[in-house]
């Protein structure tokens, strides 16, 4: 009974210490004991120590009671303050009436955390439940981008040598051509460690490739802020930005493939680029680079595209004779320059016509109009001008130039009839309207039934402006022609992280997604084939990761704090973007190569479909804008182990025999010990996370059996 009392008295004593704190989360609350304990070591008059926390208030009048309690209120959200709190006066803080919560600031491990959380790339990285580790060694990370920092400690070893093995600039001049096939590539490339540590990097305009790098291979870990693959070997083919063509790609694929042929190293390439200028048919010529590169242990990703939040495509059937279409352009930012392009496409080879008309946007009227235009003869272009057309001059300054033709589509075994084409009209716009009252745009007429399809830039989409009669674009349909062909994996992005800390300690927020909801920057399909897409989506906004110190375009303030190694300062930022999102799938599939060396497209399409993750944001959503889901990459090393890799093949030559027994003795023997990860995976036969004489009976009898 005294034992019953004690413990009665003991609570009620802990009753008003209790209340008096009740706005306090558990973290919070320790790190106020802690804080107070530091402050109580202050002789007084010394001002104390301040903490930065949010509170949750009700209304203005409890941030008047802040203030007068001598709080600093920093910024007003609705419903709660960020604000500088004195550590003696928490307490008191969270014992007035209008408070609600308090939670003290806490330190944010800032990094691609969130993106290698959310797609439980850590799990891989930690072996967990598995035998051992992955980290993507004895695999080629492929990056085809802009603005490389060839040297970045984010792409360096534990010993800061440089993990780019190789790099391939289609614009340099200043090493030696490369030669495959017999035949000199254009460009340099550089392929032994002393020729990489003196390279700088291929663009001083960009960061972009940097960062993509990072995201795939980074392996700098003293930050967190490192990437999937941390073991993998990279290779780089890199250019200015204004070099990024469709050519220099397709050279740039070829080169980074033979490489690793050479290495006899299974290969993925990431390709964050996209266009919407082409057939959206996976016809174009550089889809069928990926068509014809592509195969076992050759693997090309690409990001799906960021104009999902702009109405870039356009479809109209055209009935027949004395049917026309209006479209008409809109600034993205709503002003009055027209800039960009329009790719309209018929269904077959039927040719359609169209001309550039302006229209008052109050009434709808034209109020000037170029003749329709037929098949332009040879390689000649119509061009209207504000120098030399005055009716044109009335209402806009500036050019707009037009081409068109029958393009002839292509399969491996090369172009088909020209009369089997589409044919593609091509308008291109670099004018400013004089007045806010009129508006460029274009109408559409063909003699008999053709069913068009065009896409814009998202900085000049389609719109009708509440106009009767005229026709604007949709977002569907606003995925990249390159992510259209099935050679490839397309990734889409969603939003893991809104917003990082700067290096200043401000906090730096992107508002145009929810956490963890599509971005809605990201583009979707259908294509023209009618296969939906992107194939997976992975995180894309907010990414962290390393930026080009050459980078002398960049406005560094808003970067995050640096790493600073032996003196020199290695930048890391912050992007959003699919760019982002697809090294994230990159770096994954990397580590499915080091267990799979052989996996194809298809292979790698199968283990996303069946192991992506389908929460409430992709059932209760968009399903054309998820794929098959958000990336698991614990649950396709899982669905790997399980589909794809041949029992008992512990060499991982795809076939089962005496050298895969010695091989899993061989691992007994040594206690694991500097055994290749992907070898001592494979040689887990019966799935236990353990490598025992069990498992070589188990290969020995898969040989007896076979």
């Amino acid at each position: 009974m005294r034992t019953l009392v004690a413990i009665v008295l003991a609570c009620a004593c802990l009753s008003p210490l209790l209340v008096g704190v009740r706005t306090l989360d558990a973290v919070s609350k320790v790190a106020k004991s802690q804080l107070q304990a530091e402050e109580s070591g202050f002789r007084s008059g010394n001002g104390g120590h301040r903490v930065r926390a949010f509170i949750r208030v009700s209304g203005n009048s409890d941030i008047e009671a802040l203030q007068r309690m001598g709080v600093t209120v920093e910024a007003v959200f609705d419903g709660f303050v960020t604000a500088s709190v004195p550590v003696r006066d928490i307490d008191a803080v969270a014992a007035l009436d209008g408070v609600k919560q308090i939670s003290l600031a806490r330190t944010l491990h800032l990094c691609n955390d969130s993106a290698r959380h959310f797609s439980r790339v850590d799990q891989v990285l930690g072996g967990e439940d598995l035998p051992a580790p992955l980290d993507g060694k004895g695999v080629i990370i492929g990056i085809i981008d802009t603005g490389m920092d060839f040297n970045h400690i984010n792409l360096c070893d534990a010993q800061g040598r440089s993990r780019v093995r190789a790099v391939y600039m289609p614009e340099d001049s200043t090493g030696v051509s490369p030669v495959i096939d017999g035949r000199v590539m254009p460009g340099s490339c550089y392929e032994t460690p002393e020729q990489i540590a003196r390279l700088e990097t291929d663009y001083e305009g960009s960061s972009h490739g940097t960062h993509t790098a990072g995201t795939a291979a980074g392996s700098h870990m003293a930050n967190g802020w490192h990437g999937v693959a941390m073991q993998a070997d990279i290779v780089a083919c890199a250019m200015p930005e204004d070099k990024l063509t469709d050519v220099n790609i397709a050279n740039g694929i070829k080169y980074i493939f033979d490489y690793a042929g050479r290495q006899h190293r299974p290969c993925v390439i990431n390709m964050s680029i996209g266009t919407n200028e082409g057939p959206n048919d996976a016809t174009s010529f550089l889809c069928k680079v990926f068509e014809s590169m592509s195969g076992p242990g050759r693997i090309c990703v690409l990001s799906a595209g960021n104009d999902g939040n702009a109405p870039i495509c356009f479809h109209h059937t055209l009935s027949g004779v004395g049917d026309t279409v209006t479209t008409l352009l809109r600034n993205q930012w709503g002003g009055t320059q027209s800039s960009g392009y329009i790719s309209m496409w018929s269904d077959g080879s039927q040719q359609h016509l169209s001309r550039l008309v302006i229209v008052n946007k109050a009434s709808g009227a034209i109020v000037y109009a170029t003749p329709f235009l037929d098949a332009l003869p040879g390689d000649s272009v119509f061009t209207v001008s504000s120098d030399d057309d005055p009716a044109f001059a009335t209402h806009f300054t500036g050019k707009v130039q037009f081409a068109n033709a029958l393009e002839p589509q292509f399969s491996m075994d090369g172009p088909i009839a020209d009369t089997d084409g589409r044919f593609h009209s091509f308008w291109t716009f670099d004018a400013m309207a004089l007045g806010p009252q009129h508006v460029m745009g274009l109408q559409y007429f063909c003699d008999c039934s053709v069913h068009l399809t065009g896409w814009s830039t998202k900085y000049t989409y389609f719109y009708d402006y509440g106009l009767d009669g005229i026709i604007g674009g949709t977002r569907s349909g606003s995925i990249s022609d390159l992510a259209t062909s099935d050679s490839v994996i397309s990734v889409g992005a969603y939003c893991s992280r809104s917003s990082y800390v700067e290096r200043d300690g401000s906090i730096y927020s992107f508002s145009s997604s929810h956490p963890v909801d599509i971005a809605g920057f990201s583009s979707y399909g259908p294509d023209e084939n009618g296969h939906q897409r992107p194939d997976v989506c992975a995180p894309g906004m907010a990414v962290l990761s390393s930026a080009n110190r050459y980078n002398v375009t960049a406005n560094r303030e808003h970067w995050p704090e640096p790493v600073v190694v032996d003196g020199v300062e290695y930048p890391y930022y912050a992007n959003q973007g699919t760019s982002m999102s697809a090294p994230v799938v990159t770096g994954t599939i990397a580590l499915m190569l080091q267990l799979n060396p052989w996996l194809t497209v298809s292979d790698v399409r199968e283990v996303l479909r069946r192991s992506s993750y389908r929460d409430d944001y992709v059932v209760n959503g968009d399903a054309s804008r998820w794929g098959f889901g958000k990336l698991d990459a614990r649950a396709a090393i899982g669905d790997v182990i399980e589909n794809t890799l041949t029992p008992g093949d512990v060499t991982g030559d795809r076939e089962v025999n005496i050298a895969d027994v010695m091989a899993a003795i061989d691992i007994i023997l040594r206690d694991g010990a500097a055994i290749d990860a992907a070898s001592l995976i494979r040689a887990d036969v019966n799935h236990d996370n353990e490598v025992l004489i069990a498992d070589v009976n188990a290969i020995i009898d898969l040989i007896l059996n076979d």
